[in-house]
């Protein structure tokens, strides 16, 4: 083995003792990086990195791979494959934020606040995923694309967004346990992603809003198109009786899962449908 390869093996080695692991699954579809980070992927016995992948992985055992995130922002592709079954995993690279600052690349970010009760979790973000109009179609999940969690404040292109892997992973394990409660749903419809702490406040939400921290989500279920929360109880009418079918089922999830956090419900407005509201905040808040 070349020198080189020697020490970007102990590198990976070194470095991924500390680092985020995930294991791969059928519904992981991208991974969220800072620039130069390294992530251990998990259950990959089988699967090996094809040439056309552009990210540097090295083996780490029988069972882990581990990922270096490139230095530059971006979309990368890491594709897998154990022979008979193919993985493509976009690899998700952040531009460094100063959170001192108010703006990135002229778009408006706004001053984040002193975490909450200093809870980690509310810890401003080191880097924004930078969103170009070509990339709102861009698969996050199997279910989810960017455009549906970008935030709604009025910019020019380059846009920045801030979500983190645990809220994706969310999203898709919340979507398949919705379907096996019964409740007819091929995808959520958003109402709201990720929110900047200035568009946060231009609506005058609280300047602690889950949204500004990348797992928070306003959902509902549209499978007929109309814009609205469908009839979930079946009596015929749109009413926050649908909603509180939604928010149970919600709650339910929370229990049985790993996450933990708000879940909020909202009746049916002249401009929006009922929606529930959840996020992944690592305590228990109901409304």
């Amino acid at each position: 083995m070349k020198l080189s390869r020697v020490i970007f093996y102990l590198f990976f080695v070194i470095n991924a003792q500390r680092t985020l692991a995930i294991e791969l699954s059928d519904t992981l579809h991208s991974l969220i990086l800072d620039a130069n980070q390294v992530l251990t992927l998990d259950s990959t016995a089988d699967f090996t990195p094809t040439a056309v992948s552009d990210v540097e992985t090295a083996r780490l055992g029988p069972n882990s791979i581990a990922i270096n995130a490139p230095n530059n922002a971006g979309f990368y592709n890491l594709v897998l494959s154990n022979g008979k079954v193919t993985k493509h995993l976009l690899i998700i690279v952040k531009k460094t934020f100063n959170s001192d600052n108010k703006q990135l690349n002229n778009y408006q970010i706004g001053l984040y606040p002193a975490p909450y009760k200093n809870y980690p979790q509310y810890t401003a973000p080191n880097g924004f995923i930078e969103i170009f109009e070509k990339d709102l179609s861009r698969q996050l999940t199997p279910h989810v694309q960017i455009k549906n969690v970008i935030c709604k404040q009025v910019s020019d292109f380059p846009k920045y967004l801030y979500i983190n892997n645990d809220g994706l992973m969310m999203l898709e394990e919340l979507l398949t346990f919705v379907q096996n409660e019964g409740i007819k749903v091929s995808k959520f419809a958003f109402i709201s992603g990720y929110r900047t702490p200035y568009y946060n406040r231009s609506i005058g939400n609280g300047k602690h809003s889950r949204h500004q921290y990348g797992d928070a989500f306003d959902l509902y279920i549209d499978e007929n198109g109309d814009g609205r929360m469908d009839d979930l109880n079946g009596d015929g009418k749109l009413t926050i009786a649908d909603v509180d079918v939604l928010y149970k089922v919600f709650e339910k999830f929370q229990k049985q899962s790993r996450y933990n956090g708000g879940i909020g419900r909202y009746k049916p407005a002249s401009h929006h449908g009922g929606f529930v509201h959840i996020d992944n905040r690592g305590f228990t808040a109901r409304w």
